[in-house]
């Protein structure tokens, strides 16, 4: 219903079917016109008083593949020639031997016009001949264009359009033309020749003259319009598109209707004025495309319209680099895939206005646009009409006159726009002038009070002599430092905030958010800030009241300005941050006293006791309240002035705790999956992974792309939950990134749980954050994170951050790996010095004895030296090789005190293991179980497999430990422990995230399990 009140769609149907109505009017007059028939045209009296003009349109005689004088003619025997019709081309027509003509060649055409007045003068204007062409009139030649000649040596191609005048001598006149063509596929009369009053012919060509005169002095004078603006006002490549535009427009002009090109330039050849034709014609159409992908957004538009423009610019360099016969096959298809564009265009155009999607352009030029568009593609399509003869060449003429006056009106209108602009911009001007003093003299004041109280406390540190002073009173003073630092850098960001509120340049993103994470970190940042002034925080969220729609970077700093008041006005008090639902709004209340009252009374400071001035405070509140309606809710405070309350809109989720991260899970997915990178070739497993933790799409789909054409492996998370799972399993990644409002609780709470097993060095944490003041760089800093990034992400920074802890973590790795190897040389003193005492009592009293255990200390030392990193995987049966070795030595060092059963199964000897994960063990197990026993005792090594993993059992029944010995096992590393259980603990971390575990009893023994990945 809306389009038929568009007034500007009825215009333009309305000026449509006035076009369309001439158009059939034309086409219909014509059929009043007589017609020839077998070469002759009969006009009567009655003819000539109806019409002054006529087309010499119907059945001519030819003669195919004969240049034929009228003389020739006249002795030439009737049966050598044939009738064609005019307009149109002799292709097909059949020759004397029976051969059909082609459109390559020669030929003569002949008409008896009867019933001619001999009291008047007459004329007869040609148009369109190809390519070359002779006029004879009673046997007189009269006019000629070109040099038609049956020797392709001779012919001279010109197709210049001429009227000649003349008086006849008798009542029936004879017309005689020869034409040759040799450039084109099709050939011959292929417009209407017209024939009449001489006085008529001559009024209307003067006035088809001097209408395109006019037309090309318009489109010139834009031209250079376009241009001086372009070089002196405004260098918009729009500008200079449009002055292009009207340049190739007047040259179109020139070089068609009346050929007025070749009228003044008489010496101008066929090729460089068919060049300069066609060259105009398309380069006008590269112009629009050109246009066009400056105005429109979509993508699959402007790629439609830059392979537009790129097939034309092939044609127009063929049109340059190649002669007319060669460059015209391919005429046809190209001017018609041009009408093709210009309907898509339009239909593009058309939907957008629809839609109410103007692009780059307001809606006035929008409409303006796409008249322009359509007046041009009914010209493109009339003229086509016109060159067939089917209307008058003066419909196109007005076309290109409404084409004009559609343009000059977007040009006015362009201007008319740039100088309510410049006037708009002046008040704009004057008013920001007016607002920056407005703005310095609040900032001065802003920035005073705090700046005061810390130059009032730091002077009292430095007149309080350090003696006097203890610890906690110096702890104190520096943290009302630190939290005054903190306020003032708020302030400044809230004063540049209300400034952009002012001038109406803030920013709103609304999207949903939920409120758990964002309470969780406005939890985390104030109960640091608030450890010295005695203030306790607590939340409670419900759960029908968890998501709202809102900025999520606004409503942190809308929390953080309402915590900032209300920690200063109470101390030694707790601060409730809670959540509940009512109707369609999501109530979020801050306060003290929980007050059921939901009364809105105007949002005022006055009664709120504060160390920063009143003025601070309420501008604070306004900025808050102005926040908070942008985003579509509303900031009230309650009658006891204790509680403040935000009313946001509520948005509807699942309660059940699995489904948002399925639903999560998905959205990762598929953001993943639509990324302009998802067809690419991913890293090998080789690659650094890194963890992307976030529900936050935009920053998922821009951080996967990015990582990955630096040739990271990207996996992610949308929970906690999903985080642990990906720790905890084989392949973990070298690098975490984790949004600081990650559900279910935030970022922070995440970091710390993965601090208890993995350290900075070994699993770094880069944090995502929407803000970076100073309170929150302490809060990361105090989760154990190694660094953060803050919206909007930044390329350069990410990847400088990614690649120093990266680097970090390589060099801290390479520090281990060189002291894994600098402790593995190091093998015990005492247990060398008892090998090679074992050796040498050996060789006095069984020296075949000593040999094999000389030879099996040799190998244990072999093993031993020749594993170089700690990160290496050797087969099983290597380890079996050193751990045979080292029980050799130790069974003939304690004798029959020691027993020790291996059972492994063959089977696995050929699995990968990591150097010195089993020995140890054994070791441990010999050195400080059995041996400290009086009595020995036995060790056992089981090793079996189940299902994809290994599991080692080394049990002894020696001393045992007590429960506090395990856990410190776990817990430090005692002095003699060199590369044992500790290392191995801290190795089956990083290998599987499983840790051994150990069973002990006091005088009953222990028993080691380790497990892990059956890898071959």
């Amino acid at each position: 219903m809306r389009l038929f009140k568009d007034y500007f769609l009825v215009g333009l149907t309305v000026i449509t079917a006035i076009i369309l109505y001439t158009t059939l009017y034309q086409m219909a007059s014509r059929t009043d016109q007589p017609l020839a028939q077998s070469g002759v045209l009969q006009l009567t009296e009655e003819n000539w008083n109806k019409h002054d003009l006529f087309q010499l349109d119907g059945e001519w005689s030819f003669f195919p593949n004969q240049l034929l004088t009228p003389q020739e003619i006249a002795m030439q025997d009737t049966a050598s020639g044939t009738f064609i019709q005019v307009p149109g081309n002799w292709n097909g027509q059949s020759l004397a031997n029976g051969v059909e003509m082609n459109g390559k060649g020669f030929g003569t055409y002949r008409l008896l016009v009867e019933g001619v007045p001999t009291d008047r003068q007459l004329a007869i204007s040609k148009r369109y001949i190809r390519f070359a062409d002779a006029l004879f009139v009673d046997g007189k030649q009269l006019g000629q264009s070109g040099t038609p000649s049956a020797d392709p040596t001779l012919y001279e191609p010109r197709n210049m359009p001429y009227t000649t005048y003349f008086f006849a001598e008798k009542p029936e006149l004879e017309i005689v033309i020869q034409v040759a063509n040799y450039e084109y596929r099709d050939g011959g009369i292929l417009s209407t020749i017209e024939f009449g009053s001489g006085q008529q012919i001559d009024g209307k060509i003067k006035h088809q003259t001097g209408l395109e005169y006019m037309i090309i002095s318009f489109m010139i004078a834009f031209s250079l319009l376009f241009f001086y603006s372009y070089l002196f006002i405004h260098k918009d490549v729009k500008v200079l598109l449009q002055a292009i535009f009207f340049f190739f427009f007047a040259v179109i002009i020139f070089s068609n209707g009346e050929r007025l090109l070749l009228q003044l330039f008489h010496d101008l050849s066929f090729e460089p004025a068919f060049k300069i034709k066609y060259i105009s014609l398309y380069g006008i159409t590269i112009i629009i495309y050109q246009i066009m992908t400056r105005i429109v957004e979509s993508r699959k538009m402007k790629r439609l319209l830059h392979a537009s423009t790129a097939l034309i610019v092939i044609y127009v360099v063929t049109i340059l680099t190649t002669p007319f016969r060669v460059y015209s096959y391919a005429q046809d298809v190209v001017y018609v895939w041009g009408l093709v564009m210009y309907v898509i265009i339009l239909a593009h155009l058309f939907r957008m206005y629809l839609l109410r999607q103007y692009g780059t352009i307001n809606l006035r030029q929008f409409q303006i646009l796409i008249a322009s568009i359509w007046i041009l593609l009914l010209n493109s399509i009339l003229s086509i009409l016109s060159t067939w003869n089917m209307i008058a060449m003066t419909l196109v003429n007005g076309l290109f006159i409404m084409q004009l006056i559609s343009f000059a009106i977007l040009l006015v209108y362009q201007y008319g726009q740039a100088y309510n602009g410049m006037q708009q911009l002046t008040g704009k001007l004057q008013i920001a002038d007016q607002m920056k003093d407005e703005f310095l003299l609040l900032t001065s004041h802003e920035l005073n009070t705090p700046l005061h109280g810390i130059i009032h406390v730091s002077r009292s540190l430095l007149e309080t002599p350090l003696k006097k002073a203890n610890e906690y009173e110096i702890q104190q003073k520096l943290n009302r430092i630190r939290n005054t630092a903190y306020r003032m850098s708020n302030t400044v960001h809230d004063l540049i905030d209300a400034s952009r509120f002012k001038d109406g340049s803030l920013n709103i993103t609304i999207g949903t958010v939920d409120l758990v994470p964002s309470l969780s970190v406005v939890m985390e940042v104030f109960t640091t800030l608030a450890t010295g002034k005695g203030v306790c925080l607590r939340q409670h969220v419900q759960q029908d009241a968890r998501y709202v729609s809102a900025d999520s970077n606004r409503l942190m700093q809308v929390l953080y300005n309402i915590m900032y008041i209300l920690m200063d006005a109470h101390a030694q008090d707790e601060i409730v941050l809670e959540t509940k639902r009512s109707g369609r709004h999501v109530i979020l209340s801050v306060g003290f006293e929980k007050n059921e009252s939901d009364s809105r009374s105007q949002v005022t400071s006055s009664s709120l006791p504060s160390r920063e001035s009143a003025h601070a405070i309420d501008a604070r509140l306004e900025l808050s309240r102005e926040l908070v309606q942008r985003m579509g809710g509303e900031l009230v405070m309650d009658e006891s002035n204790t509680w403040v309350k935000l009313y946001l809109s509520a948005v509807d989720h699942p309660i059940e705790e699995e489904t948002p991260d399925e639903n999560n899970q998905e959205n990762l997915s598929l953001a993943m999956h639509n990324t302009a990178y998802d067809g690419m070739e991913y890293p090998t497993s080789k690659a650094v992974t890194i963890l992307l933790a976030t529900t936050n799409l935009i920053d998922l789909e821009y951080l996967y792309g990015l990582l990955t054409m630096e040739g990271f492996q990207i996996k992610t998370a949308a929970t906690s939950a999903e985080v642990m799972k990906t720790i905890s399993s084989r392949e973990r990644p070298d690098l975490m990134m984790i949004d600081v409002q990650l559900p279910p609780h935030n970022g922070y709470t995440l970091c710390r749980e993965l601090r208890k097993d993995f350290s900075q060095a070994e699993l770094p944490v880069l944090f995502i954050n929407t803000r970076s003041t100073p309170a929150d760089i302490e809060t990361c800093i105090a989760a154990q994170g190694n660094d953060f990034i803050h919206r909007p992400l930044d390329t350069s920074e990410i990847l400088v951050r990614v690649h120093t802890l990266l680097g970090m973590k390589k060099l801290v790795k390479e520090a281990a790996s060189h002291e894994m190897a600098f402790l593995r040389s190091q093998i015990k003193p005492h247990f060398l010095y008892n090998a090679l005492a074992t050796i040498m009592s050996l060789c006095y009293t069984d020296g075949p004895r000593a040999g094999e255990l000389l030879g099996s200390f040799s190998r244990y030392l072999r093993i031993l030296f020749h594993s170089d990193s700690s990160d290496d995987m050797i087969p099983l049966s290597t380890e079996m090789e050193l751990i045979g070795a080292y029980v050799d030595i130790e069974m003939v060092r304690f004798g029959s005190r020691l027993t020790v059963e291996i059972d492994a199964d063959p089977s696995l000897y050929a699995c990968k293991v990591m150097p010195l994960l089993i020995e140890p063990l054994v070791e441990n197990a010999i050195r400080h179980g059995v041996s400290k026993k009086i009595s020995g005792g036995t060790v056992k090594l089981t090793i079996k497999r189940q299902e994809q993993s290994v599991i080692v059992i080394v049990q002894d029944d020696g001393v045992g430990m007590t429960a506090e010995q395990v856990s410190a096992m776990y817990e430090r590393k005692t002095p003699d422990q060199g590369i044992g259980l500790q290392n191995l603990i801290r190795r089956m971390k990083h290998l599987n995230g499983q840790i051994p575990h150990i069973a002990s009893m006091p005088g009953q023994g222990t028993t080691v399990t380790i497990q892990f990945p059956y890898m071959i």
